[in-house]
């Protein structure tokens, strides 16, 4: 478990990588596809662009995914302790297994929630244990509207609201015997522009498994 100084370090850490996903205003999807760098492959699609920008595409199937594009989770999915590395290798084109932490594996995908302005876009991560269960989820990413993300973290995992002094810092935790064990922080973006309705909060979750789903 997480002291309070571990837990602040890390969801400030992840705060760093937010703001650049904010530089497009073409939507949720686009803002998210910013985690990840272009694969070689990627790049060399890019390139071969016509003048007009717009690559040569093979069409796909009705119904078909293009290969790399990031899935639409919603935000109750993904935010559980009972998913599988089976899963999350099966449900994103890419996933980031590099993230070794200690006695934890983690597992880093995008994420996009959905289309409106209470979705999230981002960076989520999964952290397993040695028996393969999931011990703790990270956040990283923007939204427009927080209100569907701390109900969710309220409702299901027993969030509370703290009186921070950083008037434009929103902090939400979860406490046992006056430790914390979880927080969600959120901050206005530096500039919020009415042309990126999706982009007006940079959020930094660190969710612990809670005792009950052991």
């Amino acid at each position: 478990m997480f002291g309070k100084r571990g837990l602040l370090l890390a969801v400030l850490a992840g705060t760093a990588v937010v703001p650049y996903l904010m530089s497009s205003s073409t939507g949720l999807t686009n803002l998210a596809a910013r985690v990840w760098p272009p694969t070689a492959n990627e790049a060399a699609t890019a390139d071969g662009a016509d003048a007009s920008g717009a690559a040569a595409a093979t069409p796909l199937p009705p119904g078909a995914a293009r290969p790399g594009a990031v899935p639409t989770r919603p935000l109750e999915d993904v935010l559980r302790f009972d998913v599988t590395t089976a899963w999350v290798l099966g449900n994103w084109p890419r996933v980031s297994a590099g993230l070794a932490e200690l006695d934890l594996q983690g597992y880093r995908v995008p994420l996009v929630t959905g289309t409106k302005e209470v979705d999230v876009a981002g960076s989520l991560t999964y952290y397993f244990n040695s028996q393969q269960r999931v011990e703790r989820i990270t956040l990283f990413g923007s939204t427009g509207d927080a209100g569907k993300l701390v109900a969710l973290l309220e409702s299901r995992f027993g969030f509370q609201r703290m009186v921070v002094p950083e008037p434009n810092l929103f902090v939400y935790q979860v406490k046992s015997w006056g430790k914390v064990k979880s927080e969600l922080r959120m901050r206005p973006m530096p500039v919020v522009r009415k042309d990126t309705p999706h982009a007006r909060f940079e959020v930094a979750l660190l969710l612990e498994r809670p005792k009950e789903s052991k």
